[in-house]
């Protein structure tokens, strides 16, 4: 009856425990030897998009601030005075939507780029389209003038905050 008991009931937990045991470790081997490089082509990522979104930069120093009260993500400036480059984040219809603004020294807009990845595609990615990010570029100080897009209220409201907010940042670091 003792050796049933242990058969039927106590060896498949010890055997399931086992496994999960073993397959934690790997989990945790891999993930040591992974979060290295993705978080260096996080950081290369970050890098591109902020050339991208500045033409002609070079290289940035990232700038001290408040982001949490500030409303942003993160604030660059461009090391030969080319200009700035700040990050905000606001949530959209599917998730969190970040925007990325290239300011000249003046505050004006000279480059956006939007990852709309989480929002439904056909419908609040119209918010990342190049017709519509090109509305934002030449404004400064405020981004009131440019409408929403119907259909994808959400998304195009979450680039609009996010660029305000990066506006507003600017202001406040500049």
């Amino acid at each position: 009856m003792k050796n049933s008991l242990f058969r039927e009931m106590i060896k498949p937990v010890l055997v399931l425990t086992l496994i999960c045991l073993g397959a934690a470790a790997l989990l945790g081997a891999v993930n040591k030897v992974t979060a290295p490089i993705i978080e260096e082509n996080a950081l290369q990522k970050a890098q591109e998009t902020r050339r991208q979104v500045l033409p002609g930069a070079g290289n940035f120093t990232e700038i001290d601030c408040d982001k949490e009260a500030l409303d942003i993500t993160g604030a660059f400036r461009e090391e030969n005075g080319l200009g700035y480059v700040i990050s905000s984040s606001h949530k959209g219809y599917g998730g969190q939507v970040v925007v990325t603004l290239g300011l000249s020294p003046e505050g004006k807009i000279l480059g956006i780029s939007v990852d709309v990845s989480t929002e439904t595609t056909g419908v609040g990615s119209k918010a990342g389209r190049e017709d519509y990010l090109s509305r934002y570029i030449g404004l400064s100080g405020s981004a009131d003038q440019v409408d929403t897009i119907s259909g994808a209220t959400y998304s195009s409201a979450a680039v609009k905050s996010g660029v305000q907010a990066a506006l507003a940042a600017f202001e406040a670091i500049k």
